[in-house]
């Protein structure tokens, strides 16, 4: 019976002990993994989620607060997907992980990270695309649009929003948000990042919003009700104020401020 019963269980056993050589083997890659849906026996593809360890973006478990919720996804579809971290120190043994996988989920923000350059990152999943792997997104995807202009480049088509506009200048910045703000709920952002600093969600706190575009302007001493994207605090500033803070940071013409941005 002992015989019979194991050779019934070879196939799980053995699975078991090859998953578990690969996560001995990769230790170093891997976070908090609790929260991970079983993976398939047979996958229709292999796909990893990349991260960086630490910053603002990371939720209690280490992970972006969509990152687990991604990889479940592509399991229900069928597909093996796992959270991994890249750094710098761990290069080589992220490099072989990767080839043995068919497509890459970046969820790194460029720049932004202790122990990661972007250009280290960048060459080896350029490297990873040549040999047939599907990145998402490329970094050449990302130069081309991660700058947040990339948004009003496309504010004339049906997907995009007629008063979404960059700015560049204070001048700019003044005359574009008294239009926009007076127009409907805002959000403005810094060029470049995805961690919520400086990100601002931003309503009027009377809601006297204008009925078309550009009907009437925001004025200096309006008040602003602002959510900052990394954290959700809300403050309440004037426009002056907010105008202020943008351009010169923390001033006596822009008042007290929470954010540790």
């Amino acid at each position: 019976v002992g015989i019979t019963q194991q050779l019934y269980l070879s196939d799980t056993v053995g699975s078991v002990a090859a998953k578990t050589v690969m996560n001995v083997k990769y230790a170093k890659l891997y976070g908090e993994l609790t929260s991970v849906l079983p993976q398939p026996e047979s996958p229709s593809a292999k796909i990893c989620i990349v991260e960086a360890r630490g910053g603002s973006d990371k939720k209690e478990d280490g992970h972006r607060g969509d990152s687990i919720q991604i990889g479940n996804g592509v399991i229900k579809a069928g597909g093996f997907c796992e959270p991994v971290y890249y750094s710098d120190e761990t290069y080589d043994l992220f490099k072989e992980y990767l080839s043995s996988m068919d497509g890459v989920i970046v969820r790194v923000n460029p720049g932004t990270y202790e122990g990661i350059t972007q250009s280290k990152l960048d060459g080896l999943l350029v490297e990873m695309a040549t040999k047939g792997k599907t990145i998402m997104s490329h970094p050449n995807v990302m130069l081309k649009m991660g700058a947040k202009d990339a948004l009003c480049k496309i504010n004339g088509l049906s997907c995009g929003l007629p008063d979404t506009l960059a700015y560049y200048s204070e001048e700019e910045l003044s005359a574009g948000f008294k239009k926009t703000g007076a127009f409907q709920p805002r959000v403005i952002k810094q060029n470049r990042g995805s961690q919520g600093e400086g990100i601002w969600i931003i309503k009027l706190k009377s809601g006297n919003y204008c009925k078309t575009f550009g009907e009437r302007l925001l004025t200096d001493d309006e008040v602003l009700l602002l959510t900052e994207a990394n954290d959700n605090h809300v403050e309440e500033h004037t426009v002056g104020e907010f105008l202020e803070f943008c351009v010169n940071g923390r001033t006596s013409k822009s008042g007290e401020w929470k954010s540790t941005g």
